[in-house]
C-alpha cells in the first residue's frame, strides 16, 4: 500500500504529540536531544534515545515509509563510513574504552606512506561504526517525529514569535519540507522501479549497493529539479520584501512547561557529564 506522506499530518486520529504539545515545546526537545546525540559516540548511551525516539514515533503514528529516508541516505554513505570507520584503528583514539581491547586487531595493515599508520578493522573501529551507525538513526527518528506531528506552517510562526529574522525561518521551512518530500519522491522511484522488476531485497552488501542506483540516480537528478522549484517559489512568494507578522503566541500549557524544564535538565546533566566524567564518550 501507498502512503501519501505529504497528507500524514492531516489524518483524522491525531495523537499526543499532534495536540497536546506546543510547537516550541517539540523544538526545544528534539533540539536537546540533537545537540547531545552529536556529542555522544558510546553506543550504550545513543542506544536508549533511538529506543524511545521509535516508540515516540510509534505512538505518534509517524508513516513507515518516512523511515526508507533514513535507510537510502546510509546507503550513499557507505564509502565515506568506511573510510572514516578503517582510520580509527589507533588506540589513542580511544579515551574511555579499554586501550587493549580497542586495538585487537581483525584485519589491519600498517600503513607507513603519509604516517596514516595502523589502518583497518579492529574492535574498537567496530564498537566506533555502531555508535556511528546509531547516533545517525538516532538524528533521523527524532528529526522525523517532530516534522510528522508538527506542521511548517505552525513551526514558522513560532519562530516569528520568537522574533527570528524570516529570512532565516524562511530556510528553515525549507530544510525542514526536505523530509517528507524526499520520502515522497523515494517511494515514487522505487514504486516505479518495482514495476520494471527492480527488488533490493538482498544479503549481499556489493548487489545492495548496485541494486541501489536505480533509485540513487533518479533521485540525485529530482533532487536538482527541487533546488530550481524552491528558486522560482521563492521569487514568486516575494522573498525578501519584509519582515512578517506571526499568526501564533507562545501561550505554553504546564505541561509544555514540564517537558521544556525535562529536556532542559537532560540537556545540563548529559553535558556536564561528558565534559567531567566523559560519558558518552569512546
Amino acid at each position: 500500500m501507498t502512503i501519501d506522506i505529504l497528507k500524514a499530518r492531516d489524518i483524522d486520529e491525531q495523537t499526543f504529540f499532534h495536540n497536546r504539545l506546543h510547537p516550541l515545546t517539540k523544538m526545544i526537545a528534539t533540539l536537546s536531544v540533537l545537540l547531545i546525540t552529536g556529542l555522544w559516540l558510546d553506543i550504550r548511551y545513543l542506544l536508549p534515545l533511538l529506543i524511545i525516539g521509535l516508540i515516540f514515533a510509534m505512538i505518534a503514528k509517524t508513516p513507515k515509509a518516512w523511515f526508507v529516508v533514513m535507510f537510502v541516505a546510509l546507503l550513499l554513505t557507505w564509502y565515506p563510513t568506511l573510510r572514516t570507520t578503517i582510520a580509527q584503528a589507533n588506540p589513542e583514539y580511544f579515551k574511555v574504552l579499554d586501550p587493549e581491547w580497542a586495538s585487537t586487531r581483525i584485519l589491519t595493515l600498517d600503513v607507513n606512506f603519509l604516517n596514516l599508520g595502523t589502518m583497518g578493522i579492529t574492535y574498537g573501529t567496530l564498537y566506533w561504526l555502531a555508535g556511528r551507525l546509531v547516533r545517525f538513526a538516532t538524528v533521523v527518528t527524532w528529526a522525523i517525529l517532530l516534522v510528522s506531528t508538527t506542521p511548517a506552517n505552525e513551526m514558522a510562526n513560532t519562530l516569528y514569535a520568537l522574533k527570528v529574522p524570516y529570512q532565516m525561518v524562511f530556510v528553515f521551512q525549507m530544510t525542514y519540507k526536505f523530509i517528507p518530500n524526499m520520502a515522497s519522491i523515494i517511494n515514487q522511484i522505487s514504486e516505479a522501479q518495482k514495476l520494471r522488476g527492480w527488488n533490493l531485497k538482498t544479503w549481499n552488501p556489493v548487489k545492495l549497493v548496485k541494486r541501489s542506483l536505480p533509485i540513487a540516480n533518479p533521485m540525485i537528478r529530482r533532487t536538482a529539479m527541487m533546488v530550481e522549484q524552491i528558486t522560482t517559489a521563492t521569487q514568486i512568494r516575494g522573498f525578501g520584501t519584509g519582515a512578517i507578522t506571526p499568526m501564533r503566541d507562545l501561550k505554553l500549557t504546564n505541561l509544555d512547561k514540564i517537558v521544556i524544564a525535562f529536556f532542559a535538565l537532560f540537556f545540563v546533566v548529559a553535558l556536564l557529564g561528558l565534559i567531567i566524567f566523559k560519558a558518552g564518550m569512546i
